[in-house]
């Protein structure tokens, strides 16, 4: 049979090898055989090696081995001493092909606390009950969260079977994690057109393309902070009133056209002649005017939502973000004071239960959406210096 039970050492009287007798379930010295081994090493071609400090357990190895290769699930990576099969091993490798990504910073988060739980385990011993442990294991965290760890888990499997590193069988079952998402504050336009006066006040001096940005999103609903920051000299093509969004946040390989209002044209001209710049530049760049900001630079991730948090801390406005005094604002009112449908496609939301699918391209209700926010703008800031 395949497979043998060995031992270094020799009989202390002869030096003779110690023989493996099956049947008294020891390793025995020929010429006296009241004397037998300690120590037993299991060999099972081609390469597996383990030392035991009884001969039960090298049986008990050894017959594992042979009953995994007579019914094919034999694996001999199982058994070497660098565990290729271990979490920790082939997450790392998962984990290089994911740099790439921009969520890659969440996804080793979320890998990082999964090694740390399982650490060497070998990927096709941990199951659907050990994931399950895991993720109820993590405390002071949301469902939406955990749901987060348990879909990069899933990913990572998946990675795994794609790779063939695993076969389908060997794929764990993955626990439902039930779920809402929370709504996001908003405001009324009144106000959030005393935060957009706020930030301009705060950030023109430094760069009032600042204020411009949050602006569009107040105005635009169908674009993210994210948008804006990829956003180049030549998206804008001021001749057809059109911002084009070539790598949306949320889209990937589909373009997302935004048409301008006559006032934002105008505006995008004559940031075009104070700070020139063309083709790929980055439209919302660093002036140079800001220390540890190079000039050209794009802006940060968070730049944006700084000046709209700072902003709102100077008119006392509390759980307020940039995404919900902007965007959700801006859908809210326009709904509230026109029609859902209008709200929604200018939106470019395509259901009222998802809302959060985008059209690539608008139409002409999304401009008409923009022209009356803008003009519903202008008379809340003609309100407000009348009453002066």
């Amino acid at each position: 049979m395949k497979g043998t039970i060995t031992t270094r050492q020799r009989c202390p009287i002869c030096g003779a090898k110690f023989v493996h007798i099956e049947v008294r379930a020891a390793l025995l010295c020929p010429d006296h055989p009241e004397l037998r081994a300690s120590k037993f090493i299991v060999r099972f071609p081609p390469a597996v090696f383990k030392n035991f400090n009884s001969y039960e357990q090298a049986a008990r190895f050894l017959t594992g081995l042979r009953y995994k290769t007579d019914e094919g699930t034999f694996d001999q990576r199982d058994y070497q001493k660098d565990k290729p099969l271990s979490f920790t091993t082939l997450t790392e490798q998962y984990l290089n092909r994911k740099r790439s990504l921009k969520s890659f910073k969440e996804v080793r988060n979320y890998i990082g606390k999964a090694q740390d739980y399982f650490q060497q385990k070998n990927v096709k011993e941990i199951n659907g009950a050990d994931i399950e442990d895991f993720l109820f294991s993590l405390q002071g965290i949301s469902e939406k969260t955990r749901h987060n760890y348990k879909s990069s888990l899933h990913d990572f499997w998946q990675f795994l079977l794609r790779r063939n590193v695993i076969n389908l069988a060997q794929v764990p079952t993955f626990p439902r994690i039930e779920y809402e998402l929370a709504y996001r504050n908003f405001t009324s336009w009144e106000v959030q057109s005393q935060i957009l006066d706020k930030i301009c006040e705060l950030a023109d001096p430094i760069n009032p393309k600042i204020g411009f940005g949050v602006e569009m999103l107040a105005t635009y609903t169908a674009l993210r902070p994210d948008d804006l920051r990829r956003v180049t000299e030549a998206d804008f093509d001021l001749e057809n009133s059109v911002l084009v969004i070539r790598r949306p946040t949320k889209r990937k390989n589909h373009m997302k056209t935004i048409r301008l209002i006559p006032e934002h044209v105008e505006r995008v001209r004559q940031f075009r002649a104070q700070f020139p710049g063309v083709g790929e530049a980055p439209f919302f760049r660093h002036s140079g005017n800001l220390q540890g900001c190079a000039a050209g630079s794009p802006f940060g991730p968070a730049y944006f939502r700084k000046y709209w948090h700072r902003a709102c801390q100077t008119l006392g406005i509390k759980g307020l973000d940039l995404y919900g005094g902007t965007r959700h604002t801006t859908t809210t009112e326009l709904s509230r004071n026109y029609s859902t449908d209008m709200a929604r496609k200018a939106s470019g939301h395509e259901t009222n239960k998802a809302f959060d699918r985008y059209c690539q391209v608008q139409d002409s209700t999304a401009l008409e959406a923009a022209r009356i926010v803008a003009g519903r703008r202008e008379r809340v800031v003609e309100l407000k210096k009348a009453k002066k």
